[in-house]
């Protein structure tokens, strides 16, 4: 694959494994890409607003987060408005990476084909 002529904004967690394994396959597709502490600079509330699925809103959240099973939002998931206000209070919710191309598009989570078809869009 060519190297993208856009930067990349990657929002990731540095212990986060799926961080890790993503940021790894954008280097070996030489992406040029923008790494970004999602805890410490959060994606904002637009970039949100946009990316999450008010159908799926579950598809959004990180599971694994103590907020998530703290409110048991796996039991009682909230609506979108909800969901973005509680990610912005604690970003541990947004679901890991957040990778946002020069066009603004964004996508959520690591699955390597999704991916190279995302950094192909």
């Amino acid at each position: 694959m060519a190297k993208l002529p856009e930067k990349i904004k990657f929002y990731s967690k540095n212990t986060c494994v799926t961080c890790k394994k993503a940021k790894a396959f954008l280097a070996q597709n030489k992406a040029d890409f923008e790494e970004i502490d999602i805890v410490k600079n959060p994606p904002p509330k637009k970039l949100l607003e946009a990316v999450v699925d008010g159908g799926n809103v579950k598809a959004s959240l990180n599971s694994r987060s103590s907020i998530y099973k703290s409110k048991k939002l796996g039991e009682k998931t909230p609506d979108k408005k909800t969901a973005i206000e509680l990610m912005l209070k604690d970003p541990n919710l947004i679901k890991r990476p957040v990778i946002v191309n020069a066009k603004g598009k964004a996508q959520l989570g690591f699955e390597p084909s999704a991916l190279k078809a995302f950094l192909k869009s």
